[in-house]
């Protein structure tokens, strides 16, 4: 069960080069893994194609022993960008994924309800989102994708874009949501400290094309604390390894020139 990519290479039409190739991966239910690596390693790519919302060229992904062949109620995406509609209110925007799949409106209410407390934004409900900081459109969009109560929630670089406070205590939320709901996350990065902090299992990915480098299991105690020397230990060899693919990047595009 859970997610299982088998041999998945993508290469996009119009390019020659492989945007990810031979990727076989197991990500258990339940599990938090973390993806990391070099810009344009394909670590997109394959959330996208995890989700459906783009077709492996070759190889094969399932969910619960399930071939994926496109998007599903049982995945949920999470971007960088909160994609919130602003004439909508924090509420109207955190329900209306589940009126858009025919879901009841006392149910609507009752998980509205229960998925903005959980993020700490039930007071904030009916605000405007042009009247709420960035880190509170965040949690509007992850109390939504929280709302649709899928099993797998796929998160690309959600909080990439906020202040270093307001990540460090979105971070803090989402690991006791983590614990507290038992979904399986895969959360792309591209702050080594943030998959150190977050991540069961991390993986590393090379570039030109995108394969797995290395994978990491992370069984450092929780809460954890950026300052605890395993920590440093951990963050410090996760470092060396993306830094050696970035080099090699840097290093092939310099020897094309």
């Amino acid at each position: 069960m859970g997610i299982i990519l088998r041999n998945v290479c993508k290469t996009f039409e119009g390019t020659k080069r492989e945007t990810l190739s031979d990727i076989t991966l197991n990500i258990e239910d339940g599990e938090f893994v973390c993806v990391v690596g070099p810009s344009g390693c394909g670590k997109s790519t394959m959330l996208n194609l995890i989700a459906g919302l783009d077709r492996p060229t070759s190889g094969t992904i399932s969910v619960n022993d399930r071939k994926v062949t496109g998007p599903g109620a049982d995945r949920v995406v999470m971007f960088q960008e909160a994609a919130l509609y602003p004439w909508l209110s924090v509420i109207q925007n955190v329900r209306l994924g589940m009126k858009f799949i025919g879901i009841g409106s006392d149910e609507q209410e009752r998980r509205a309800m229960h998925y903005l407390k959980m993020v700490h934004l039930w007071d904030f409900r009916d605000y405007s989102v042009h009247e709420i900081s960035g880190g509170m459109k965040q949690r509007t969009s992850l109390a939504r994708s929280l709302c649709m109560e899928s099993n797998i929630l796929l998160m690309d670089e959600p909080f990439s874009a906020l202040d270093k406070q307001t990540t460090n205590k979105l971070r803090e939320e989402l690991t006791s949501i983590w614990a507290e709901t038992g979904k399986t996350i895969f959360f792309i990065t591209h702050s080594i400290e943030e998959a150190v902090y977050l991540a069961d299992k991390i993986i590393v990915l090379s570039d030109n094309p995108g394969t797995i480098k290395k994978i990491i299991v992370n069984d450092l105690p929780r809460p954890r604390h950026i300052e605890d020397a395993d920590f440093i230990s951990l963050r410090k060899n996760l470092l060396g390894y993306v830094r050696k693919e970035v080099d090699k990047v840097e290093k092939e595009e310099y020897d094309s020139k």
